[in-house]
């Protein structure tokens, strides 16, 4: 997601937010690193259920989205399994960002399709 910005708006404003289990755990941090550098208009807060303290400039817990404060006129690009999609939907709309800014995916079963086996 960070490499079309990258690529061809590079001092766009882009706020890059991530939870994760641990630092471990966080799949592509060395890349999303080197997107964020390259985009002269970026910042990130990554959050970790533990180890936090092992990632420069990490919150410990869930993601909290109190702060960084985000532009009510954000697009935003939520992607993560359903429960965190819940948290984090239960904080942009009241936070007021748009329904129709947030554009999503869900990684896991869609729970809005319908068993269709037979």
């Amino acid at each position: 997601m960070l490499e079309h910005p990258a690529a061809t708006a590079p001092t766009r404003p882009v706020t890059v937010l991530h939870a994760d289990r641990s630092p471990a755990d966080h799949a592509l941090r060395a890349d999303t690193d080197r997107l964020i550098s390259a985009l002269s208009n970026a910042r990130a807060t990554f959050w970790y259920e533990r180890d936090a303290e092992q990632a420069t400039g990490s919150r410990t817990g869930p993601m909290n989205l109190e702060t960084p404060e985000l532009p009510v006129d954000a697009n935003v690009y939520p992607c993560g399994p359903f429960p965190f999609m819940r948290e984090v939907g239960a904080q942009l709309l009241p936070g007021g960002i748009p329904a129709r800014n947030i554009r999503y995916e869900v990684f896991g079963p869609d729970p809005w399709l319908a068993d269709t086996t037979p």
